[in-house]
């Protein structure tokens, strides 16, 4: 590989770019603009928030260090925020706000930080030597995906620091003894874990960018092979062909997707043969995250994740791959981050880039499991996402949560994940991991897997009998797990998830077991909504305020409906009441649920007529309940009538319907022609 020279280096963003990149984002991003200043003032005054959309570990409380920096300090007894502070994004800040408002006060606490921070965490050559005999880290300060994520915010700040008459000769040699320790630090600390763990991309990420741009150090060219090399190597073990970073967690798989993107940008603009492995994987990841992007624009909190609005990803994706499926659920405009990476060209590129529809609208992930069911790709399409995946491949971010489905309607969000919170030892952390506050059927009142602690579980429960199939009137998904199997009386449980798109969802949950147990089907819903409990056990979930859509969950099995609270946490550090309600029955044998997700526009909206209906076999038999359920959906425009066989594939008739298999759909038109629609949906 051919080595540029440190003259010929091309930095993060171009000097010919700066006066638009700041008029850029002073006419377009101005939230953004004062949001990063005003983290730059704050840290000028050694006072640090970590309030950026993508700081993994968020907290908004301002923590003052009046006598000095205490660079070992944990907030709250966390830990988190210790590496947060370590982790050091307000180095780039001050940097960017030097630019956005020419104040050399910035530069000045970008060398007063520097030279605190080298001071107080020296790493001697012993230390960077046992880094390669230690499976994790040498001090808290220098945890390695931390190193990695530091030194890319150092660097980002440097580059635009570096030009003011404040930096001299001294600053200039201490960034490069700065820049040498962490290289010499990343080179060796990666261990045989880190590559199948999202701490990899961020330790190499780093190693990639630091011996990049500084070439003229010794090691850089080792650096800079060895780093590739890891990406590679990086890209076919921790990312499914489906395009899913292997934690299976919305969050880690934006941090990786981050790294991954800034090396290879950052290689193509300096003339360095990024290889097709790490170009294509990109790209496939940026198709991951379309299929998960809410309507909101936000990511579902899959996993260890924060609801955080995912448009800025988009648009880079769009811009760096030339793709008008990203932009279309992006934003309008190049994101305030893009515009730092892309300048002019790139602003101008988003631009003339058309925004299209993609080629899906509903999509199974089939190596992670997930499902998303979506009627369009508009802010008010109707949005399923169905979890029918492993855990996570390492264990360590994935929540007990199979079989979970979360819900948008006409613009809101009615079911949802609880999200993380935290994850310090306590009771919020098992809270929120649990699967009883997950949207998910539980035995007992036991959990599916066994919590043991925050990174650990035991009896971990694996996905079954997963099946799914998309049509032009449909989509449907099925999954098992065998987490009851360990009980003393074991129970298989089953969902089966039908779309009829694009109005509404039917879920079938059938448990199977020798004993008698009490079964609970929780709903746990956003915040801002209230529940209204129906005679028949039926559930209106709407907004507090009048008017809205409202979500309907229509029950067709006996069951008593119970209501309470329980907590949702959008961000790290922050969680807000929510409501929840629940099905419960008790069973012995065969036990089902049978429940519809009608999601209307408004609170006045004309209701389906939904009721279980007769079903015969070949012979025109009656069938008992337990070996297959009839639904029929009455509508203005059309009936709905759908067979779930509990026997296997079978001939059945129902209303004036004769079909095999062992799902059916039959839909009937009520406009003139009556026109009927049939779809085998499982054989």
């Amino acid at each position: 590989m051919s080595m540029i020279s440190a003259q010929n280096r091309h930095f993060y963003w171009k000097e010919e770019d700066r006066r638009f990149i700041v008029d850029a984002c002073r006419k377009h991003w101005p939230e953004e603009v004062n949001e990063v200043v005003h983290r730059a003032d704050l840290a000028c005054r050694n006072t640090f928030i970590f309030t950026h959309r993508w700081d993994m570990e968020r907290c908004e409380e301002e923590v003052v260090f009046q006598d000095g920096i205490n660079w070992y300090y944990r907030h709250n007894d966390d830990l988190e925020w210790l590496v947060m502070l370590n982790r050091a994004r307000y180095m780039g800040e001050l940097g960017q706000a030097y630019w956005l408002t020419g104040k050399e006060k910035y530069v000045e606490g970008y060398i007063r930080l520097l030279k605190d921070w080298m001071r107080q965490n020296p790493l001697t050559e012993e230390e960077v030597l046992s880094a390669a005999d230690r499976a994790y880290n040498v001090k808290d300060t220098w945890r390695k995906l931390d190193s990695g994520i530091r030194i890319t915010h150092w660097l980002k700040g440097y580059y635009c620091v570096r030009s003011c008459s404040l930096w001299g000769t001294a600053e200039e040699e201490l960034f490069k003894e700065a820049v040498k320790r962490h290289g010499m630090y990343l080179n060796l600390a990666y261990v045989s874990h880190d590559r199948q763990s999202n701490w990899g991309f961020l330790e190499t990420n780093g190693l990639f960018q630091l011996a990049l741009m500084f070439p003229e150090l010794e090691e850089s060219t080792a650096w800079l092979n060895t780093a590739l090399e890891r990406l590679v190597d990086m890209c076919q073990i921790q990312v499914f062909s489906d395009g899913l970073q292997n934690e299976q967690c919305t969050m880690y798989h934006h941090e990786v997707l981050h790294c991954l993107f800034e090396s290879i940008w950052l290689g193509q603009i300096n003339g360095i043969d990024i290889p097709d492995v790490m170009s294509d994987t990109l790209n496939r990841m940026y198709t991951a995250s379309l299929a998960f992007v809410q309507p909101d624009g936000h990511q579902p909190m899959l996993g260890d994740s924060d609801g955080t609005d995912m448009r800025d990803v988009l648009c880079r994706g769009a811009v760096l791959f030339s793709r008008s499926d990203l932009k279309r659920m992006a934003y309008e405009r190049l994101d305030y981050e893009g515009i730092w990476f892309f300048g002019e060209r790139g602003y101008d590129r988003f631009n003339q880039l058309a925004a299209t529809d993609p080629d899906f609208t509903s999509i199974h992930l089939k190596d992670s499991g997930y499902c998303f069911m979506r009627s369009d790709w508009s802010a008010k399409a109707q949005y399923l996402v169905f979890d029918g995946g492993h855990m996570d491949v390492i264990r360590a971010h994935g929540h007990d949560d199979l079989l979970h489905v979360s819900l948008f309607a006409h613009g809101r969000e009615f079911l949802t994940d609880p999200g993380r919170y935290t994850y310090m030892e306590t009771e919020d952390r098992k809270y929120f991991m649990e699967s009883l506050q997950h949207n998910t059927v539980s035995v007992d009142g036991r959990t599916i897997s066994t919590y043991v602690d925050s990174w650990k579980w035991a009896d971990a429960a694996g996905p079954l009998d997963r099946f799914w199939n998309s049509g032009p009137g449909f989509d449907y998904v099925q999954a098992g797990h065998d987490g009851y199997w360990r009980l003393e009386q074991p129970v298989q449980v089953l969902r089966q998830v039908l779309f009829v798109k694009p109005d509404y969802w039917i879920i079938v949950d059938t448990c199977r077991s020798n004993g008698e147990h009490e079964y609970t089907l929780p709903f746990h819903f956003a915040e801002g909504l209230e529940l209204a409990v129906q005679e028949n056990g039926a559930i209106q979930a709407a907004a507090a305020a009048a008017g809205g859509p409202v979500l309907h969950l229509i029950p067709l099995t006996s069951v008593r409906t119970e209501t309470g609270t329980s907590w949702v946490s959008r961000n790290y550090n922050e969680k807000k009441p929510a409501v929840k309600a629940a099905f419960v029955q008790k069973g012995s044998g065969f036990t089902k649920f049978v429940t519809v997700l009608y999601p209307s526009k408004e609170a006045n909206q004309k209701l389906p007529l939904v009721q279980e209906i007769a079903v015969l076999d070949s012979y025109g038999a009656p069938v008992p309940s337990h070996l297959a359920t009839a639904v029929s959906v009455q509508r203005e425009q059309s009936t709905e009538e759908i067979v779930f066989s509990h026997q296997g594939p079978r001939g059945y008739m129902f209303g004036d319907q004769h079909l095999s298999g062992e799902v059916l759909f039959v839909q009937k038109s009520a406009l003139p022609g009556n026109e009927v629609k049939r779809y085998i949906v499982k054989v």
